[in-house]
């Protein structure tokens, strides 16, 4: 199921924002995404906050460059706001990426070529986060991802853990529902739950989160 929907986002035209300081760097990734295919460019702009003024212009995944300018997430290092889009960083090579993939972002070194972000944002839009191996090591090394994960104050459900496993696989409200025989209201519902008690700040972060406290397969 997973697999089908990956072959179906990568058909589909997935609406960008490109968030990037400099103008060279938001003129290349412009040009290579859209000779990659595939993607409809909606936004293109120097940081985040214009871009929650625009509402995104309505992306289903950001772009943002941090290598030309390691503020631009100002104070959301947290992660993306719960009514943004995912964010697929670019980061540079000596910047931590424990933290910003605990907050539920994609971070991808700043000299990723075109092919990798590509696929990155289509995984993000699949709601799932992506790193390459080395970011991937450096932030095991540096958050002790290995420790025993503390126990959830409020447990989740059998149920829960079911809708968690789906969300894991990117589904939507609705494919949820299918799946599990129930009323997209009632996996909306389970969703929003299992995002407050993983006290994370969207459907990524919380999958990572859960990730990272070993309630789903990695």
């Amino acid at each position: 199921m997973a697999q089908r929907k990956a072959g179906l986002l990568r058909d589909a035209v997935l609406p960008l924002a490109l968030i990037s300081p400099s103008p060279l760097v938001l003129a290349g990734l412009r040009s290579g995404l859209t000779q990659f295919g595939g993607f409809d460019i909606v936004l293109a702009g120097a940081g985040l906050d214009d871009a929650r003024e625009a509402a995104f212009a309505r992306a289903e995944v950001a772009i943002v460059d941090l290598d030309s300018d390691a503020e631009a997430l100002g104070n959301d290092d947290q992660g993306p706001a719960a009514d943004g889009p995912p964010l697929v960083l670019l980061v540079p090579r000596q910047r931590a990426a424990a933290e910003l993939l605990r907050a539920g972002c994609s971070v991808l070194p700043a000299d990723a070529p075109i092919a990798m972000i590509a696929a990155a944002a289509h995984a993000a839009a699949a709601g799932l986060v992506v790193c390459t191996p080395g970011l991937a090591s450096d932030a095991l090394r540096f958050a002790g991802i290995d420790r025993q994960p503390d126990a959830l104050a409020d447990p989740l459900t059998p149920r829960e853990r079911e809708v968690l496993a789906q969300m894991a696989f990117g589904l939507g409200n609705r494919e949820i529902a299918d799946a599990l025989h129930i009323s997209t209201h009632t996996a909306k519902f389970h969703v929003a739950q299992i995002i407050s008690k993983l006290d994370a700040n969207s459907r990524g972060h919380a999958i990572a989160k859960a990730m990272r406290a070993g309630l789903v397969a990695a």
